[in-house]
This record gives C-alpha cells, sequence and structure tokens, in this order.
C-alpha cells in the first residue's frame, strides 16, 4: 500500500503544533505551581526570570558551536539562531538587516507570537512576558560575550505583549580588537591612497 506522504507530514504536522501548546501551557502550569510553592519573599516575576535565566545559559550553549567570532557575519549568525529558536517554538521571526550600512547591527522581528495568549490564558502579565523574553535573550548574549570575548548588545524596541504589532530586538556589536586594527589598517590604506 502507497504511504501519502503529504497526509502523513500533515499529521505529524499537527502533532507538532500540539506538542508546542502542551510546551507553552506546560510553562505557565510550572508557573502557578512554583507561586504557590514559593516563599514569600519572592515575587512571581522574580520567579520567572530565574527560570528565563536557566533557559538562556542552556540555550546559549546550544548557540556556541553555531557561531564564529572570526566571520563576519558573527551578529547576523546570532540573529538567525534567536530567529531558528523562536520558529522551533512556533513563532514567526526572521532576520532584518539595517538600513544603515555603516552600523554594525542587525534586527529580529517576530511577527506573531502565541506566547502572549498562553500568558493572558494563565493571568500572568503581559509586562512578565516581555520581561521573560528578554532575561532570555540577554542571557544568551551575555553567555556568548562572555565565551567569545565580544560586546554584543540586544535591545528590545518593539513587542507585542506592550500592543506593538511586532516584537523587534536590536543585536548590535562593538568591534573586537582585531576588527579595529583591521578598520585603522584600511584607514591607514585610505590616507596613503588619497596622498
Amino acid at each position: 500500500m502507497p504511504v501519502d506522504t503529504e497526509k502523513e507530514i500533515k499529521k505529524l504536522m499537527t502533532k507538532f503544533e500540539a506538542l508546542q501548546n502542551i510546551n507553552r501551557a506546560t510553562w505557565y502550569e510550572w508557573r502557578q505551581a512554583a507561586i504557590e510553592c514559593a516563599r514569600p519573599e519572592f515575587s512571581p516575576q522574580d520567579l520567572v526570570l530565574k527560570a528565563w535565566e536557566v533557559v538562556g545559559h542552556d540555550t546559549a550553549k546550544a548557540y556556541f558551536g553555531m557561531l564564529d567570532v572570526s566571520k563576519p557575519t558573527f551578529l547576523e549568525d546570532i540573529a538567525k539562531a534567536i530567529v531558528m529558536s523562536s520558529t522551533m517554538m512556533g513563532e514567526t521571526a526572521k532576520v532584518v538587516k539595517s538600513e544603515n550600512e555603516n552600523a554594525n547591527e542587525v534586527f529580529i522581528q517576530w511577527d506573531r507570537c502565541p506566547w502572549p495568549e498562553f500568558a493572558r490564558r494563565y493571568g500572568a502579565p503581559m509586562e512578565e512576558d516581555v520581561l521573560g523574553c528578554d532575561k532570555w535573550f540577554q542571557t544568551v548574549i551575555e553567555d556568548i560575550n562572555q565565551l567569545f570575548n565580544t560586546k554584543v548588545k540586544l535591545e528590545t524596541e518593539k513587542a507585542i505583549p506592550r500592543g506593538d504589532g511586532v516584537c523587534l530586538r536590536r543585536l548590535s556589536m562593538e568591534p573586537t580588537e582585531s576588527q579595529k586594527k583591521q578598520m585603522d589598517a584600511k584607514q591607514v590604506i585610505g590616507d596613503i591612497d588619497q596622498d
């Protein structure tokens, strides 16, 4: 009997989407249990941010093998890794190149994210949702900076849970010492050529 590959792929995608929803629901179920069991000095937000910090350290470890600081695409490669993680969780995300060619920056834009809906469903504040994502990504960036001796910076410019139509985060990086030397050398060569 021949296999209907299209039908089988649809079944797998349906199961995958269900698993993504189970994952999000489990997160908020964990949150509720942790809040109920926490000592009074811990706020729900403190618990959530600590959990996202742990997730961030684990995520950074997964990214390390994908990154090479010597490549000129290092910053964009970080953005691509974040997009990969986000799309695997059911979000619609993409890398957006900077319009400023001289800026060492790249943007990540999320057009759709199911996490705020789950936050609403489980009574979590929208700001906690934004701060949780920020903590996750900031922890990833801190670990990358520590491992690669870089100065990557991540800034949240827009957030769906804050009522913006998209989430938009800017990744930028100060040049490394070797990049500074290359820029200085190009400047010297440019000065010589002008003489």
